[in-house]
């Protein structure tokens, strides 16, 4: 027995240091995201104090994304994981490189360009977790995932308001250095997963337009309700995330060292939200009911987070907890409702679709939402964002989306960065 053990053991414990060392790589790559998010209303402000440009950070990024993400998931099973996620921390490094020194508007939004287009590190971190880890072990894997994206955006913030004492771009360039920190761990430890005899051959054409997945997918008609439904989500909250730094800058007249305090408390609701509440209560009353309970929770905080007195912080944490509540109740269950709607052999497909159909809910939100900050009041975007809601929840409800589901699966709630 002995003997047949060891090879066994030889070989999972290579398994085990990877897994590990892609936990610390995405949580330091999501550290530098955490750390700059709450900055960019002030950052900004160097050039122009509207909310509009601030949106459009938002927006390149995710119009960025959303090209780029098939190319870089195509090149990752043509020529393996490790060199994408070389590539995307190398594009994120310069990206916050260009971001610190940028003189001019349009050379942050280059920046964030940049960052988008290599921004495939996540998606790469999946994919060798996959490779490495037998399907009965990678709920558990994934859930690493998870913890380490969540741990990234609840200390990012936390430390932001420490280091931008020393300056407002420092917390810039530590997310600079961040980014080279990790690509040499890539570089010096992490071996590549996938072998060479299950890599793609070629690259279809077509398989790298993600609008045409996109459409495609909405033919199923069980799942369009849904991804119908995740849209709306994902664009709502794509207004909150445009519009929120810009409203603590201009009306409760925050300082960086606040803002990021206001940032770290979301990040630490949406970790306790879905890694404890839903994964402990949406087995016990399904997918559906968490929906239904969840987004008109959300539609109350989105509604109330621009009515907050200044006087006092209170009502503000309030509105944004109650947001946090509702939104991390809905978006995970709307994920299981899609995983188990989608017809034999095209979960995949589908599920591809749904991350799709999130990123442009991420590019078309901030293009609302800044026009309405400008010229038609502070609140009108999250009251915009509240009404979005409301329309998912009309979708969930009227089109029975999730009436025959059951609790999830295991989830990982991985969101596209922002800034």
């Amino acid at each position: 027995m002995t003997t047949s053990s060891a090879p066994e053991l030889v070989e999972l414990r290579p398994k085990k240091s990877a897994a590990a060392l892609i936990f610390l790589i995405v949580f330091l790559d999501l550290l530098g995201v955490g750390l700059i998010v709450p900055l960019t209303a002030f950052i900004v402000e160097r050039f122009s104090t509207s909310g509009t440009s601030v949106a459009m950070l938002t927006m390149c990024y995710s119009a960025a994304q959303f090209v780029a993400t098939p190319v870089l998931g195509a090149l990752s099973d043509r020529y393996g994981r490790r060199p994408v996620l070389m590539l995307s921390l190398l594009g994120s490094a310069g990206g916050y490189v260009i971001f610190a020194t940028a003189g001019a508007l349009p050379l942050l939004y280059a920046a964030r360009v940049l960052a988008g287009l290599t921004g495939g590190n996540i998606s790469a971190a999946q994919a060798a977790i996959a490779d490495m880890t037998a399907p009965k072990d990678r709920a558990k894997a994934y859930g690493l995932i998870g913890a380490a994206f969540g741990l990234g955006f609840v200390l990012g913030p936390a430390f932001s308001s420490v280091l931008v004492r020393y300056g407002l771009m420092t917390p810039v360039w530590t997310a600079a250095g961040l980014s080279l920190v990790t690509f040499a761990l890539v570089a010096l430890f992490l071996p590549e997963s996938l072998r060479p005899e299950r890599r793609r051959r070629s690259i279809g054409v077509g398989e790298l337009n993600p609008l045409a997945v996109i459409v495609q997918t909405m033919r199923l008609p069980t799942v369009s309700a849904v991804l119908a439904a995740i849209f709306a989500t994902a664009f709502a909250h794509a207004e909150l995330r445009a519009s929120l730094i810009v409203l603590l800058r201009d009306k409760f007249r925050y300082t960086e060292m606040q803002a990021a305090h206001v940032f770290t408390w979301i990040g630490f609701v949406a970790v306790m939200v879905q890694g404890g509440l839903v994964r402990r209560v949406s087995p016990k009353v399904g997918d559906r009911r968490m929906v239904l309970a969840g987004l008109p929770l959300a539609m109350a905080g989105y509604a109330m987070i621009p009515l907050a007195p200044t006087e006092h912080w209170g009502p503000l944490i309030g509105a944004l907890t109650l947001m946090g509540l509702g939104a991390g109740m809905a978006t995970p269950s709307l994920t299981g409702i899609l995983s188990r709607a989608a017809p034999a052999g095209t979960e995949g497909s589908v599920m591809g679709a749904s991350q799709s159909i999130a990123a442009l809910g991420l590019v078309f939100g901030p293009m609302a939402a800044g026009p309405l900050y400008d010229h038609v009041g502070w609140g009108w975007p999250f009251w915009s964002a509240s009404a979005v809601m409301g329309a998912a929840l009309v979708i969930v409800a009227l089109l029975r989306v999730g009436k025959e589901g059951g609790g999830p699966e295991p989830l990982i709630a991985v969101e596209a960065e922002v800034v």
